[in-house]
């Protein structure tokens, strides 16, 4: 691996054969919060007894970066820029879920394609911003058509417009025939706050905190059913 260094405030037990669920985070567009849903999925996971690894495929590195001056995140993380890596490690080791936070711009390099190849799922962030809809279509577009299943994400909702904001978000959404879960994350200083103070989300005590971890779980909770009405279908 290119920068296969890791961070963990969990060690593994022992290492053994699986097929972990691979999570990819993608957009297009820059700055609509690929980087929060990835560490906060990571910490929910590692909150509710899941063994988690993010793997940071961008070369700003930022995931890899903010996780390794957290406080004992409970999750491991690598900074990857062969994404073909990602078979060795979906087969070699012991995670419940792995998540891929890519690169804001994935023009000129084909660095989604290496990631779709080798993803179980793709999450789609979009914070409804009108510089946003066409690269989250155009992602939506490339995801579709690798095959893997994926669903859209409104991000980033500031929770003083209300729900009209998020309902005007699925509307986009459902007008372009985009899939998106019914979860939304609400943006909060809190996770900005807890980054700056190292700590993962699931530890921070903020006043508004704990929205944002509802919502994060709402996610978690949609997913993990997208995943297992998946697998009794056989499309894993």
């Amino acid at each position: 691996m290119t920068t296969a260094t890791a961070s963990s405030g969990a060690q593994p037990d022992t290492a053994r054969q699986t097929d972990s669920y691979v999570i990819t985070v993608a957009n297009q567009k820059g700055g609509v919060g690929k980087t929060m849903l990835t560490l906060s999925l990571a910490a929910h996971t590692v909150a509710a007894h899941g063994r988690a690894l993010v793997v940071d495929v961008d070369p700003q590195a930022n995931s890899y970066d903010l996780t390794r001056v957290m406080d004992d995140p409970g999750y491991e993380v690598l900074h990857e820029l062969d994404p073909v890596q990602l078979t060795q490690i979906r087969q070699l080791r012991d995670f419940d879920t792995i998540l891929v936070d890519c690169p804001g711009s994935l023009e000129g390099h084909d660095v989604l394609a290496e990631v779709l190849a080798r993803s179980t799922y793709v999450i789609i962030p979009y914070d409804h911003e009108p510089e946003s809809i066409m690269p989250t279509v155009r992602t939506v577009e490339r995801v579709k058509a690798s095959g893997v299943p994926y669903a859209v994400v409104v991000t980033k909702a500031d929770p003083r417009l209300g729900a009209e904001y998020i309902m005007d978000a699925w509307q986009t959404l459902h007008s372009a025939g985009i899939r998106h879960f019914r979860s939304a994350i609400r943006l909060y200083r809190a996770w900005p706050n807890s980054l700056k103070a190292g700590v993962p989300i699931t530890r921070w005590n903020e006043r508004y905190a704990p929205r944002l971890r509802e919502d994060i779980a709402s996610l978690h909770t949609e997913l993990l059913l997208d995943l297992g009405r998946r697998e009794l279908g056989g499309q894993r």
